[in-house]
Formats: C-alpha cells, sequence, structure tokens
C-alpha cells in the first residue's frame, strides 16, 4: 500500500514539473457553437413527388422533350419553383447526353466580335441554352497556339453541346480538331471560314462588301483608286479585296493601285500612294483601323480628307467615330452574324440539318455613308 501511494506522488510531482498545457479553448474565450447541419438541395425524386407524377414525366417535362401534356409540364414546373431546385447539368449531360450548354470561343478586346457574342447569346437564350464563352489570343503569334486547342478540350470536359469558334488560324486541318469531331459536336466558324474541315460558318458576305464600295466610288466620279488590305492570309481582307478588283478591273479608263499591310500598320504603304504624282483621288480600306492611317497620313502631308482624297473604311467600328471628317465605312451587322451562328448550332442539335456538309450563312454589309466620300471636283 505505501508503495502504491509512493508511485502515485512520483506520478504528481513529475506532472507538476511540465510545462502547462495551454488549453484549446479557454475558459475566458466563448465556446465555438455548432454549426446547423446545411440544408440538402431539393432532387428531381422530391419534385416528381410534389408534383404527383412519375421519375421519367418529372425528368421530361424539366428538359423541355415532349409527350408531357401541357397541364402536367406545369405542376411540374411549378413544383420545382417551390422546392427551388435546380438540376445539375454535367449529370444532366452523363445521363442524358446533353448540358444544355454552348462553348464560345472569341479573341479578346474586339467591339465587332463583341456584338456578335451578343448575337450568339440572344439565340441561344431564346432556346433555353447557356453560353460558354472563352476568350483567346489572336493574330499571327496565336496561330494553333496549344492554349487555344487546350481551351477547347476544356469546353468538351465541361460537356458542352456544341462549339461555335472565331479561328485564329483560318489554315487549320481537320487533325486538329480531331477531338471535337470524334465527339459529333457541332463546330461553327465565325467570321474566318475554315475549308480544310467540316465546320459550319456563319459571317460577311465580304465580296458583296467590296463590290458595293467600287460601285459607290466609280458613282461619284473617281478613276484612280487604291485599294489598302491587310494581312494575305486572312480571308475576310483577300475576299473584301476579290469583290472590289472585280468592279474596277471591269470599267475602262480606271487606274487601280494595291498595297497589302501586316499587323495592322498601313502608315509607310498610305505615305507612298498619297506621295505619288498622280495619286489616286480614292482609297479603299480594308478595315476601318487601316482608315484611320489614311487619316494620319493625309493630315502629315497637308491633304484633307474628303476634299483631296475619298476613303472609305470596312467594318463600322464604333470606336472610330471620333473620325473628322466621319468616316464612310461598310457595316457587317455582327449582331446578325452572332445570332446565325447560334441558329447553325441549334439546326446541328435538333437534327434540322441532316447532311454532314458544311453550311454557310454569310450576311450582307451595308454601306454607311457619312462624309469622308466626296465627288470628284
Amino acid at each position: 500500500m505505501y508503495h502504491s501511494w509512493l508511485c502515485l506522488a512520483t506520478v504528481w510531482k513529475s506532472l507538476s514539473a511540465a510545462a502547462p498545457v495551454e488549453s484549446k479553448f479557454p475558459l475566458n474565450q466563448p465556446q465555438p457553437q455548432p454549426q446547423p447541419p446545411k440544408p440538402k438541395k431539393p432532387n428531381i425524386r422530391q419534385v416528381a413527388e410534389a408534383s404527383g407524377v412519375s421519375l421519367m414525366t418529372a425528368s421530361r417535362a424539366l428538359s423541355g422533350r415532349g409527350g408531357v401534356a401541357e397541364e402536367t409540364k406545369q405542376r411540374v414546373l411549378a413544383a420545382a419553383k417551390q422546392l427551388q431546385y435546380r438540376p445539375n447539368r454535367l449529370v444532366r449531360a452523363v445521363m442524358g447526353g446533353r448540358s444544355g450548354t454552348i462553348g464560345v470561343m472569341v479573341p479578346l478586346g474586339s467591339w465587332f466580335l463583341a456584338q456578335v457574342v451578343r448575337g450568339i447569346h440572344d439565340v441561344l437564350a431564346e432556346h433555353r441554352y447557356l453560353p460558354v464563352v472563352h476568350f483567346h489570343g489572336d493574330g499571327p503569334g496565336a496561330n494553333r497556339d496549344d492554349a487555344e486547342l487546350d481551351y477547347l478540350h476544356r469546353l468538351i470536359e465541361q460537356r458542352v453541346d456544341g462549339i461555335i469558334f472565331v479561328p485564329s488560324d483560318e489554315s487549320v486541318s481537320r487533325m486538329y480538331l480531331r477531338e471535337v469531331w470524334e465527339r459529333g459536336l457541332p463546330l461553327v466558324s465565325v467570321d474566318r471560314r475554315l475549308p480544310r474541315t467540316n465546320a459550319d460558318f456563319s459571317g460577311t458576305d465580304d465580296e458583296a462588301g467590296g463590290r458595293v464600295v467600287a460601285e459607290y466610288l466609280l458613282s461619284l466620279g473617281h478613276r484612280r483608286i487604291a485599294h489598302i488590305s491587310g494581312e494575305p492570309w486572312v480571308s475576310t481582307y483577300a475576299e473584301r479585296r476579290r469583290g472590289f478588283e472585280e468592279v474596277v478591273h471591269g470599267r475602262d479608263g480606271v487606274e487601280y493601285q494595291f498595297a497589302d499591310c501586316e499587323r495592322g500598320d498601313c502608315s509607310d504603304a498610305v505615305r507612298v500612294i498619297l506621295a505619288s504624282k498622280d495619286r489616286p483621288t480614292a482609297i479603299f480600306t480594308a478595315s476601318d483601323r487601316m482608315a484611320a492611317h489614311v487619316y494620319a497620313v493625309a493630315e502629315e502631308l497637308g491633304l484633307q480628307v474628303s476634299r483631296d482624297v475619298s476613303v472609305v473604311g470596312f467594318g463600322d467600328q464604333t470606336d472610330l467615330y471620333w473620325l473628322r471628317p466621319k468616316l464612310t465605312t461598310v457595316n457587317q451587322d455582327p449582331v446578325s452574324i452572332g445570332a446565325e451562328a447560334a441558329r447553325l448550332v441549334l439546326d446541328r442539335l435538333e437534327g434540322r440539318c441532316p447532311s454532314a456538309k458544311p453550311r454557310e450563312s454569310r450576311v450582307m454589309p451595308q454601306l454607311c455613308i457619312r462624309e469622308s466620300a466626296a465627288p470628284v471636283a
């Protein structure tokens, strides 16, 4: 007995000598309160029970598929609203093959493409589809860029039902987009065609736009005419040039000059044209930004736009509305281009185009006559 008390005393002494242990919950501080369990999210089974229908009927009513009476459908939708039920799109995609989303990839920082996205959104929203938008790089440095392809694959991983895409390189082959084709996803290219693939296309009738400008300048009496274009590998520039030259080459007495510039800086090409002895009385540029270079060089050389040289652009860019005199240009109606791209995807998804042959939708551009082009004096 004495031996047991001695052992207890030794243990107590060693514990007393040890450093004090801080309490995890000091007595002078409030103790944390247990959190209430998070409420479970309502599921489709609860919706079916609340509306008095089978699980299959509830699923059909919520997905918008046929085979459900209108009264039953409204009862299911009312129950879903009351329960605050939200379908899991990824689960729906895995179980039923459709997520109700469309991937949209466009370059960043363009007013034109912002309007295209607006058109895409409006049509998809009308048909209860959700656009998943990603902005990517543009220009020669982005051609066949690994990041661009990676984001395409990530959209596929999100189980999108189709893809609307502004390609950075229109010369890509079918193999570049192999995973898109293997999964049977509808693909629509915007603004630039992908002629070596099976992608549908929505864009401007650029040849028609070039013809309209040529006819207008000729109607003003111009016979010394120049055209300044952009990178030769960009189909939109090439098509505008083709339409423009189709008209001017078919008229007698026209003196025609052509110059192209890369990376958007046309100052040197414009300077050569405007400094020539028989300078043109009119210049058509393949974009509004190129037209802004004409304005700048003309001022540098002491020339006045409209009085000394008429200028017509292409694109109707709102961020260049400050140019004076106001720029005569071509409006491409980008909202309609986006809307047509969305309709092309939906037609594929809903089986309205059984042929696998690529389809095109080209929006007719409109000439916006303002102040920068005038009759020959």
